[in-house]
């Protein structure tokens, strides 16, 4: 079998001095079973997975391959016959390397929220904050100017940026040079009592994940609200990940609208701005907080998860390796 480090050197050019193209013509050429290793990313949308699919038929590798990535969701995958494997590389790349934080019994804020990049449903929420006055609630950073609105009424209909007083970029704890977004997550999530998760996608619908942003909220100890494409609370419970379903309604994940699924999420919020008392709700929830830390640095758990779908595949398929 041979492997295709496909991401890696999408995103990281040095990884390899050979092009993706390299590899690929390396990988037909073979006549070898070929595993696409796509870890460190999800299908996003439609163009992505076109992109996919455009290389794999360009090599001719739809017959002999797989794919393997972090997306929980078969649709585009069985409507273009892709092979496909499940592996929560989040998990593995982004959550493995860090120790369980300090805890911080009495947290200063109900809400973080944090973005980086500018999407119609993270401009939303902070729109949707500022209407129901709980941004002084709220620690939040926008580290983008806001330069489309477009497609905004597709989450949120009466939407109007003139209601929005508000200067972009904002920061919180750094400027707009030299971005870590590993720093200060300590601080930023032990002084919030719940966190937003603006996660990388809204709109696509035929994918679902759960990346290192919503990983590092439930790592760090908060109670988690997934502003994301549906499945993701879906896909943390199957693998066994305390969401705190008997506290706030996840019931926005099974939503295909999104306008709809975004009604319910700004539910899910007033639910939690309703609470008070962060120190004894902090407290309560400390045991299963520690459960899911020790969960998420479990490496034989992890490493059972990948094998179970990667071990489903092929024997399905009866393929050996």
């Amino acid at each position: 079998m041979i492997v295709v480090p496909y991401d890696h050197i999408k995103f990281k050019s040095e990884y390899s001095q050979f092009t993706l193209e390299d590899h690929l013509e390396y990988a037909s050429q073979s006549k070898m079973f070929v595993l696409i290793d796509k870890t460190v990313e999800h299908i996003h949308d439609e163009n992505d997975f076109a992109q996919l699919y455009s290389n794999l038929k360009k090599y001719d590798l739809l017959d002999r391959c797989v794919v393997m990535d972090n997306t929980h969701n078969e649709t585009m995958f069985k409507k273009h016959n892709v092979p496909h494997i499940y592996f929560p590389g989040y998990v593995f790349f982004y959550i493995w390397g860090q120790t369980i934080p300090k805890f911080i019994a009495d947290p200063t804020y109900q809400f973080l929220c944090l973005n980086n990049y500018h999407k119609y449903h993270r401009l939303a929420v902070i729109y949707k904050l500022h209407e129901m006055n709980l941004l002084q609630r709220t620690s939040w950073s926008y580290r983008s100017t806001v330069h489309d609105t477009d497609e905004m009424h597709k989450i949120l209909p009466t939407f109007d940026i003139n209601k929005l007083p508000i200067k972009f970029p904002k920061f919180l704890d750094q400027n707009d040079t030299n971005f870590d977004q590993f720093a200060n997550m300590e601080s930023l999530y032990g002084n919030s009592m719940a966190t937003i998760v603006t996660e990388t996608d809204f709109l696509f619908n035929d994918t679902s994940f759960a990346t290192e942003k919503s990983l590092n909220a439930i790592f760090q100890g908060t109670v988690p609200i997934f502003v994301s494409s549906p499945g993701t609370v879906n896909l943390l419970r199957e693998q066994s990940i305390d969401v705190y379903d008997d506290m706030i309604d996840h019931s926005y994940d099974d939503e295909i609208d999104p306008a709809k699924r975004f009604e319910k999420i700004t539910q899910t919020i007033e639910q939690v701005a309703s609470w008070r008392i962060y120190k004894q709700i902090r407290s309560n929830l400390s045991v299963r907080t520690l459960r899911n830390q020790i969960l998420l640095r479990d490496e034989q758990h992890w490493i059972d998860v990948a094998d179970f779908y990667g071990n489903k595949f092929f024997n399905n398929n009866k393929i050996s390796i």
